[in-house]
Order: structure tokens, then C-alpha cells, then sequence
């Protein structure tokens, strides 16, 4: 249990929990965003619509945040399409993404929600195999960032 999810008013001043090597190397959390090598994902996604990827080299693990030179991760940024009976419907495919779920955040919005568990299922409804813990306030439009090992293209997840 961390302090955000204790005392949500908390997202105001400080990020919640960050797990640095399971997102490219170079990446920060921000209050309402991810930055990638200096490069907002929220951002990003403005430009680009959704979902997009931003790829970047991973984390050699157990180095202190050291940049892998040949293995990479993936940030992907979909936007919630439905919201029904504990389950978020995204605007991506995400079956064989290999998503670190426990990562996901929600970008472009501040919540003062307690959090919720919600399955997740990609564009065409199908199941992820996984469930994520936001904001209990999530709604359609809210997009959602998470980490993805390895390179992935904008073709895999549209």
C-alpha cells in the first residue's frame, strides 16, 4: 500500500510509485504524465493520437538504471473506449503485448479517486489476460499508459 493509494489528494504534489526498470531507460514519472528521455508520452500522444508507442532501450536489470544497448521496451498510450463492470475496454490491441499491467498510469489527468482493480480488454473486446489497479474514476476518453518488453510497433497495436 503506498501513500497515493492511501491518501489520493496526495497525487497533487508527489507521482505514484514508480518501478523505473520496467519502462525504457531514461523515463520519469510526473504527476500526470511519463517522460521519456525528456519526451512527454501524454504529449506524444496529442501529436499522434492513439494508441501510439514510444520505444526506447530497456533497463539492464540490477545496474542502477543503466540503458541496455540491445534490448528495448515499449510505452504504450491507448485511450479508455468503455467502461463497464470492472472491466476497461482500450482502443488497443494488447493480447501478446506482454503489458506490465501493475505499470499502467493514467496520463493527462490528475484523480483524487481510491483505486480500483479493473480487467482490461483491447479494441475488439478481447481479454488481455491481465487486470490493472487506476483511479476508480476512470472514464471513456482517459488514456492510459503502460510498459511493454521488448520493440513494438504502431502496426501491432492497432
Amino acid at each position: 500500500m503506498t501513500l497515493t493509494a492511501l491518501l489520493p489528494t496526495l497525487r497533487d504534489s508527489i507521482p505514484a510509485p514508480f518501478d523505473a526498470a520496467a519502462w525504457p531507460a531514461g523515463s520519469a514519472p510526473t504527476l500526470d504524465d511519463v517522460t521519456v528521455r525528456a519526451m512527454s508520452v501524454g504529449r506524444y500522444a496529442d501529436i499522434c493520437g492513439t494508441p501510439c508507442v514510444c520505444t526506447g532501450p530497456a533497463v539492464i536489470p540490477l545496474s542502477g538504471g543503466m540503458a541496455s544497448t540491445t534490448l528495448s521496451t515499449t510505452v504504450v498510450v491507448a485511450t479508455v473506449v468503455e467502461v463497464a463492470s470492472g472491466t476497461l475496454r482500450l482502443d488497443a490491441c494488447v493480447v501478446g503485448l506482454g503489458a506490465v499491467w501493475r505499470e499502467a498510469r493514467l496520463i493527462g489527468r490528475i484523480s483524487h479517486a481510491y483505486d480500483v482493480r479493473f480487467s482490461v480488454a483491447g479494441a475488439h473486446g478481447e481479454d488481455a489476460g491481465g487486470s490493472v489497479v487506476l483511479p476508480g474514476d476512470i472514464r471513456v476518453g482517459d488514456r492510459i499508459a503502460f510498459p511493454c518488453p521488448g520493440c513494438r510497433t504502431v502496426g501491432e497495436v492497432r
